[in-house]
């Protein structure tokens, strides 16, 4: 039995919000790039991004949930179409809203289509530690030179905002009791690893799920794939890592280099042992 098209919708809604719950934070993933973390045995490290931080999609997902919601009849308890009361189409209303308000709020309650307050997320960023330039070129993206120097005497993520909670770091690195470190790129993987890609496919498929089965096209969000390469230099002793060829004689060291693209299939991993 094919499960009516406003339930579909509510299906959507709801991984939405467990979505967001789960990962209470913003959404961000790496556009195009060139990354570079250098960990030197001393546990001095250098870390450096030049490249696109993404917020795509989540407009467009909200004007296709409110669009769909909106076309849609109601079905009496036999499931037959039937008009919409006003009170029916005043409670969608009131979702769509609370739906929107969410996704704001994913965002830190900035608003992409406001040059103020884009001019507001910018300025806040170049305040932080590391961030050298920021510009946004709009479609969510922002373009972006980061470096920062500093000792590893605990975890590193990378990014992290201020005042704006962080659950889908690019990068990090999780250091262990036994001198040990381990180095992983989750937002470097492909879309169905990264936690903002799975969110969008899940949704998106039960969106298309109910444009075809209304003789409609299939909606379209630019979901972009990361694109770029990340570099891990370190004169530690390299313990494991997940690149194709293995670590390559460096100036400094050893080097793994991932290059990420649509046919990466993991997110970049390393373990490194800093001999202590």
């Amino acid at each position: 039995m094919t499960m009516p098209i406003h339930m579909k919708r509510l299906a959507a809604s709801a991984t939405l919000l467990a979505s967001s719950a789960l990962l209470s934070g913003c959404l961000f993933q790496p556009g195009t790039f060139d990354a570079t973390l250098h960990i030197a045995a001393d546990r001095q490290f250098t870390f450096t991004y030049e490249g696109e931080i993404v917020m795509a999609g989540m407009d467009q997902l909200a004007d296709m949930a409110e669009e769909a919601e909106g076309e849609q009849p109601c079905y009496n308890d036999s499931g037959k179409e039937r008009p919409c009361t006003e009170e029916e189409l005043a409670e969608r209303a009131r979702e769509d809203a609370m739906g929107r308000e969410m996704m704001e709020g994913m965002l830190g309650g900035v608003d992409l289509e406001d040059e103020e307050q884009v001019a507001e997320m910018t300025a806040m960023l170049e305040r932080q530690a590391g961030w050298n330039s920021v510009e946004f070129i709009g479609d969510g993206t922002f373009v972006v030179d980061f470096s920062i120097t500093s000792t590893l005497g605990h975890d590193f993520d990378f990014p992290t905002f201020e005042d704006m909670p962080m659950s889908n770091s690019f990068v990090q690195v999780r250091l262990r009791q036994d001198g040990r470190a381990r180095i992983s790129a989750p937002g470097f993987a492909p879309t169905g690893g990264n936690p903002m890609g799975a969110m969008f496919m899940g949704m998106m498929g039960a969106f298309s799920e109910d444009a075809v089965q209304g003789g409609e096209a299939e909606p379209q969000v630019d979901m972009r794939q990361p694109e770029g390469t990340f570099r891990v230099v370190t004169d530690a002793r390299i313990l494991a890592n997940n690149t194709d060829e293995g670590p390559v004689t460096d100036p400094r060291g050893q080097m793994l280099v991932w290059e990420i693209g649509s046919n990466t299939a993991a997110a970049p991993t390393a373990l490194i042992d800093f001999g202590e």
